[in-house]
């Protein structure tokens, strides 16, 4: 067994959490903010800053090219994905995988693996609380 955490402990208790088995993110200096919309950028702000802390400078927030996003997965949800620019190149394919997940309004989907942080929402008060829990997870 690995020294990983297999079990958070939030401060405000999520509606819904279930833990997957599997190999934890990992993060390296390449590792950048992703989002599809010019909406999302102000709420990962606090998030950049919150490695600044660590890295004595912010880490980026970008937006995903749209070469690399179906124009009907970037109207269908709010998104950030924490990752690095070779990975965000197969956003369709990472986004692929959960285009019929229905996430009602002031809710979140957010799922982590070795790869990518990922993000999902439909609307900013589901994008604030995410962003929220990403950066208790990242703290």
């Amino acid at each position: 067994m690995t020294d990983y955490i297999k079990k958070f402990e939030f401060k405000e208790s999520p509606k819904e959490i279930t833990y997957l088995e599997g190999v934890p993110l990992e993060l390296n200096e390449d590792f950048v903010f992703f989002h599809n919309k010019t909406k999302v950028r102000k709420d990962l702000t606090s998030l950049q800053y919150l490695f600044k802390s660590y890295t004595q400078n912010p880490l980026l927030a970008l937006g995903i090219r749209d070469s690399y996003l179906e124009e009907e997965l970037t109207d269908k949800y709010l998104m950030v994905i924490f990752t690095t620019s070779e990975i965000i190149k197969d956003t369709n394919k990472i986004i692929s995988g959960y285009t019929d997940i229905e996430i009602n309004k002031g809710c979140f989907y957010l799922e982590t693996n070795s790869d990518y942080m990922l993000l999902l929402a439909k609307d900013l008060e589901g994008l604030h609380s995410g962003t929220s829990i990403m950066e208790e997870i990242l703290t």
